[in-house]
C-alpha cells in the first residue's frame, strides 16, 4: 500500500530549527534587552524584539498549515503496551507537578495572609482573592495532575493499561492550564511585562490545546484531525514551553538570576518537563500510524 504522507517530521525540523535560533536569542534578550525591575523591553527598535516575534508566527503558521494538509488516510491509535519513555516521562513529570503545586499551595497560603503582595492592575480591590482562588486551584489541579501521571507512568512501564481506569483523571491538566492561566489575568495583566507575558500565555494556550486533545484522544473520543491535535498543538507546546523554560535557567546557570523579572518562574518546573513527556508521547503516536485502504473512502454507492 502506498504510504501516506503526515508531515510529523517536518513539523519537528521546523521546531528544532526555531528552537535553535530562538533560545539563545531569548538568552541575549534577558542580558541586554529586559529591564529585570519591570519585564519591559528597554529599547523596541532592538532587531531581536519583532525578529523573535516573527519567529514564533512562522512557526504557528507552518506547522498549523503542516498539520492540515496530508495525513488524511492515516489513522492513529493510543499506544498500549509498555513504553520505558512514556512510562518515564510521565512519572518525572508527575514529580514536576506535585513540585509546583507545593509551592503553589505556600503561595496561595501567603496570598491570603498578606505577606505576597497582589498587583491589581485590573480587578480592583477583587485581584487579592481572585489570585488567591486561582493560586489554590492550581495548586489542587497540579496534585491532581500527578496523581494522574504516576498512575499514566505505572501503566506504560508495566504495560497493564491502569490508566484505562481513571480516564477521567485526564482531564485534570487541562484545568491546570486554565487555572494557571486566570492567576496570571488576576496578577501580571499590564503591558509593562509583555516581554514575559505573552510567550507565557502562548506556551499555556498550546498546552491547553493539546491537553484537551490528549484526554479526548485516551478516551477514544478524538477520531478526526488527530495529526493537528495531537502533532500540532503538540509541537506548538513543545515550542512554547522550551522558549519560556530554557532561557530561564540558562540565565540561572549563569549565575544571573538578577537579570530574570520573573525569579519565581524557577519554581514552575513542569515548564521543563511537559515538552519531554509531549515529544515521548507524540513520538509514541506517530510510530502507531496505519493507513486505510483506498476502498474504505469510495462512495458507498460505489462500494456496493
Amino acid at each position: 500500500m502506498k504510504k501516506v504522507k503526515t508531515n510529523f517530521g517536518a513539523q519537528i525540523l521546523i521546531v528544532s530549527i526555531a528552537l535553535l535560533i530562538a533560545l539563545p536569542v531569548r538568552v541575549y534578550q534577558y542580558l541586554n534587552v529586559i529591564d529585570n525591575a519591570s519585564g519591559f523591553y528597554t529599547n523596541w527598535l532592538n532587531p531581536t524584539v519583532f525578529g523573535l516575534y516573527g519567529l514564533c508566527l512562522i512557526v504557528v503558521v507552518l506547522v498549523l498549515a503542516l498539520s492540515g494538509k496530508g495525513g488524511k488516510k492515516a489513522i492513529y491509535s493510543m499506544p498500549g503496551g509498555k513504553s520505558t519513555s512514556i512510562g518515564i516521562s510521565s512519572l518525572v513529570l508527575s514529580l514536576a507537578f506535585l513540585f509546583e503545586g507545593g509551592y503553589n499551595a505556600l503561595r496561595a497560603f501567603g496570598i491570603s495572609n498578606g505577606s505576597i503582595a497582589v498587583e491589581q492592575l485590573v480587578l480592583g480591590n477583587n485581584a487579592g482573592k481572585s489570585s488567591f482562588a486561582f493560586t489554590l486551584l492550581q495548586a489542587l489541579f497540579a496534585v491532581l495532575s500527578a496523581v494522574f501521571f504516576i498512575i499514566f507512568a505505572v501503566s506504560f512501564l508495566s504495560g497493564k493499561g491502569q490508566h484505562k481506569k481513571v480516564k477521567i483523571f485526564a482531564i485534570f491538566p487541562t484545568l491546570w492550564a486554565v487555572s494557571r492561566l486566570m492567576v496570571n489575568f488576576t496578577q501580571t495583566i499590564s503591558y509593562r511585562y509583555v516581554s514575559e507575558l505573552l510567550f507565557e500565555l502562548l506556551m499555556i494556550v498550546f498546552f491547553s490545546l493539546f491537553a484537551v486533545s490528549f484526554a479526548k484522544f485516551l478516551v477514544g473520543a478524538l477520531n478526526s484531525r488527530v495529526q493537528m491535535r495531537i502533532f500540532g498543538y503538540g509541537a506548538l507546546t513543545i515550542f512554547f514551553t522550551l522558549l519560556n523554560a530554557v532561557p530561564r535557567y540558562i540565565i540561572l546557570l549563569m549565575g544571573r538570576k538578577d537579570a530574570l523579572y520573573k525569579s519565581i518562574s524557577i519554581f514552575e518546573a513542569t515548564d521543563l518537563i511537559i515538552p519531554i513527556f509531549v515529544a515521548c508521547f507524540v513520538f509514541a503516536v506517530a510510530s502507531k500510524k496505519q493507513f486505510k485502504a483506498v476502498e474504505e473512502y469510495a462512495p458507498v454507492e460505489a462500494r456496493e
